[in-house]
């Protein structure tokens, strides 16, 4: 009966699994027949930005489906490629950007930011409208011709912050006891596990780094719409146009309080427009599929290596970095047909060890040919030590980089498993320390812990040989901007562990030059999932779900507790992190 019952179970998966991909292969016939898209003349690229912004994304056949279309994050480098095209093509004849918020770190505004005012160039214009702007969206849309607004709307403009969540309470409850080894003043990454709040270091860094991030921001903003620096902060501080856009029209931070109608008549007056005559709206997702006539189509290729996500020690995937870009190095060292790299980092670390092993790649393709990087949002720890080899670094002004120090941290679960559950744990081993590492339900003694001092501040003093034969600056520099200590991009640069200012393109025509090539074409790596591949990832991550819904019932109260255990326990070991997790407001 066991045996039969288990038979039905697995042949009626099988059949439902059937019938979920051929109901899937006819809705995607359904909504993804693609018919040429047309563009017509005096066409509005329509840009609507709200839905987080990725560096890649699959296509997805759902896309277009109206009620679907404010779910599908947008892929960062299709927004590029759409703006730059749309510089040349004649049938385009402006930008209208219709949001409120922006769903994007602030090294990705500073791009989308730049690649903007490289669009105005082309003599075309970018007007923008919505209820409200964020702060972010207000920094990235201070660019356009003109700035229209809800007259019953809010332009938010605050300032930077940051916090971060500790922990260290919460482990005390639990008598979760973490014991930590790490180099570095400012490697703070363990310290929601060991204090209550900031350590006066990580304040200053901190505080360092926003401070540096916001007066880039206030001196773009004070550029673009010719406002003293000292008036933009004022009026932060003062909070002035949270309720008085009148104030703000006065002050010239927006041009025009008008309703939805009014902005689209506006449009159709610029486009000389009759009446009844209808705007040719083209959207980002169709404005993709359009060839552009005018790109190079040189058999020269630089490959741009997108490595995203945390540094572990494994394969990777499109979120995660491991043997995968490791591998893409070497594929690409050996592709004739490549004669530049670059590198597009965004990551805060990870793995010590896997850091080091795709820092050798690195060395390896740069015999050969070529390797640029281009950092990202985030490009610290171990992001930085990927990246510290290549020939030249590119980096935008509010990435967050350096980091340059590493730790171990080892949890204890002893007193919770005695004290809280009652549940006590007796073994024997052959060696004194045959349980080293593996067994956390005792605290490591004062020779563990050597031992493991030791391991960090060896691979401290390598990640310190790595950037200063990288970046050509001696060791004893390097530990004295290292540390553990975040920089912007404008810091680094001042501190000679970035080369350069700028985004993906100055990176490219950086990779170009290095590699004497006057025409090319590039070529993105490496292969992302399809929508099908994802579907099929989706019912083994559903089957996974399942599994974690039985943990929740059975555990009940005690799930919290349990997922955080798993997330301690997944830090282990010796790290090359950013200080934890910064969430800048």
């Amino acid at each position: 009966m066991v045996l039969a019952t288990m038979l039905g179970v697995i042949l009626l998966q099988v059949l439902l699994l059937l019938l979920f991909i051929f109901v899937s292969i006819g809705m995607v016939a359904s909504v993804s027949t693609n018919t040429p898209t047309s563009i017509k003349p005096n066409s509005v690229l329509q840009l609507k930005l709200e839905t987080p912004i990725q560096e890649r994304t699959a296509d997805n056949p759902f896309k277009n489906l109206n009620s679907y279309q404010n779910q599908v994050p947008l892929s960062f480098k299709d927004l590029v490629d759409c703006i730059n095209k749309a510089a040349t093509d004649d049938n385009i004849k402006g930008i209208s950007i219709e949001t409120q918020y922006i769903g994007a770190s602030l090294a990705t505004l500073e791009e989308l930011r730049n690649v903007l005012i490289a669009f105005k160039k082309s003599g075309k214009f970018i007007y923008c409208y919505a209820d409200g702007y964020s702060q972010s969206a207000y920094y990235v849309l201070s660019v356009a011709d003109k700035i229209c607004i809800n007259p019953q709307g809010t332009l938010d403009l605050h300032g930077l912050s940051f916090n971060t969540m500790f922990l260290k309470g919460l482990l005390d409850k639990l008598d979760i006891k973490t014991q930590i080894v790490k180099v570095g003043t400012y490697k703070s990454a363990v310290e929601p596990f060991v204090l209550n709040k900031m350590s006066e270091a990580n304040k200053k860094q901190t505080s360092d780094l926003i401070n540096s991030i916001w007066n880039n921001i206030v001196n773009q903003i004070s550029k673009s719409r010719n406002i003293s620096t000292e008036t933009i902060n004022d009026d932060c501080n003062q909070l002035s146009f949270f309720a008085n856009l009148e104030l703000a029209k006065s002050k010239g931070y927006v041009d025009t309080l008008m309703y939805k109608d009014q902005y689209i008549q506006f449009l159709k007056d610029v486009l000389q427009l009759k009446e009844n005559e209808k705007i040719n709206y083209v959207q980002l997702s169709e404005y993709k599929n359009v060839e552009n006539k005018k790109a190079n189509l040189s058999k020269n290729k630089i490959g741009i290596l997108y490595a995203n996500g945390n540094i572990i020690e494994g394969q990777g995937d499109n979120n995660s970095i491991g043997y995968n870009i490791a591998e893409e190095l070497r594929k690409l060292q050996k592709d004739s047909s490549i004669k530049a790299i670059v590198l597009r980092v965004n990551s805060g670390g990870g793995s010590a060890l896997m850091s080091e092993n795709i820092w050798r790649e690195v060395v390896n393709c740069k015999s050969s040919k070529p390797v640029v990087v281009s950092m990202s949002d985030m490009a610290a720890s171990g992001g930085y030590y990927i990246s510290c080899a290549s020939d030249f670094i590119v980096a935008e002004p509010n990435t967050i980089t350096g980091s340059i120090g590493v730790f171990g941290m080892i949890p204890n679960f002893q007193k919770l498993m005695t004290n809280k559950i009652g549940i006590t744990f007796d073994g024997v081993k052959t060696n004194s320390h045959s349980d080293f590492l593996s067994n956390r339900t005792r605290p490591m003694d004062e020779y563990e812990l050597a031992v493991m001092q030791q391991s960090v501040n060896n691979v401290y003093s390598t990640f310190l040989q790595r950037v200063s034969n990288g970046r050509g600056i001696p060791t004893d520099f390097v530990d004295s901007v290292g540390q553990g200590r975040i920089w912007s991009g404008i810091d680094a640069l001042t501190l000679n562990l970035v080369d350069t200012l700028g985004g993906l393109d100055v990176a490219i025509a950086k990779a170009a030059e290095l590699a004497n090539l006057k025409d090319y074409t590039t070529q993105d790596y490496p292969h992302i999932k399809t929508f099908f591949e994802d579907i099929m990832e989706s019912l083994y991550i559903a089957h996974l779900q399942i599994i974690e819904n039985k943990k929740q019932t059975e555990l009940g109260v005690f799930y919290p507790y349990f997922c955080q255990m798993e997330e301690i326990l997944n830090r282990s070991g010796i790290q090359a992190v950013v200080p934890y997790i910064y969430v800048i407001k």
